[in-house]
């Protein structure tokens, strides 16, 4: 037999080989998913599994979410740079989010951790990040790394109450931000002292020392009229 031959005899052996190895790999291989084996992996580590039910007993009733990125939960209505606000939003994070009762973000929350290293820097992405959720209408707010550290969920809500701001449901959400933001700056004016200007964070310690007078004042609503028809004064 010739040299020939012997090297067609084999160039039609490796195509059947590799014709044979891809009917196995297209018909063969589909029903391999049934022999595959899974492990679960950890969503929320301990510790963040206690916080989370210790905002949820703060937050009765209310959606509290854990690891949610500012791209899950803010959209951008106005900037300069679309594309560095896209950046930031798809960068930032935050521990956890209390929403109110029609589902819109009103707190967000930080985990105290202390960072040794490019300490400089996280403090300016912290400041960064707070600016960003203020401008949405969103507090900001440190908690510490336990709740064993933290006041009993009805005394933090309480103070939390405090440092919310008054939404309006009847308008819209691109007005109501604007509002919101609006009452921020005027807010941090006023109380220059306390634990709301531009450059930090709502801490635990700051939030405590809040007292009534720090409050957002209510928005006022005109009384029934009287008998007369005249408008009676305001509440």
């Amino acid at each position: 037999m010739s040299n020939y031959w012997v090297i067609a005899i084999l160039a039609v052996l490796l195509a059947g080989l590799g014709l044979w190895m891809w009917g196995y790999r297209r018909f063969a291989g589909q029903g391999s998913i049934l022999n595959d084996r899974y492990a679960v992996e950890r969503l929320l580590e301990p510790d963040q599994v206690q916080m989370l039910d210790y905002l949820r007993n703060t937050f009765p009733g209310q959606v509290v979410l854990p690891n949610i990125r500012l791209a899950e939960m803010l959209t951008i209505t106005r900037s300069a740079n679309p594309a560095e606000s896209r950046k930031a939003l798809a960068t930032f994070a935050v521990d956890f989010v209390a929403c109110g009762e029609d589902g819109l973000p009103v707190f967000a929350f930080d985990v105290e951790r202390y960072h040794l290293s490019d300490a400089e820097r996280h403090a300016e992405d912290v400041k960064t990040k707070n600016r960003i959720l203020k401008a949405a209408g969103v507090r900001l707010v440190f908690l510490k790394n336990t709740p064993r550290r933290m006041p009993a969920p009805d005394v933090f809500r309480g103070q939390l109450n405090l440092a919310a701001r008054p939404r309006r449901k009847e308008e819209r959400r691109a007005e109501v931000r604007e509002q919101l933001e609006a009452q921020f700056s005027q807010f941090d004016q006023k109380f220059a002292s306390s634990e709301f200007s531009d450059s930090e964070v709502l801490g635990l310690s700051g939030l405590m020392n809040l007292d009534e007078s720090e409050a957002p004042p209510p928005r006022r609503r005109p009384a029934p009229r009287g008998g007369n028809g005249s408008n009676t004064g305001l509440r």
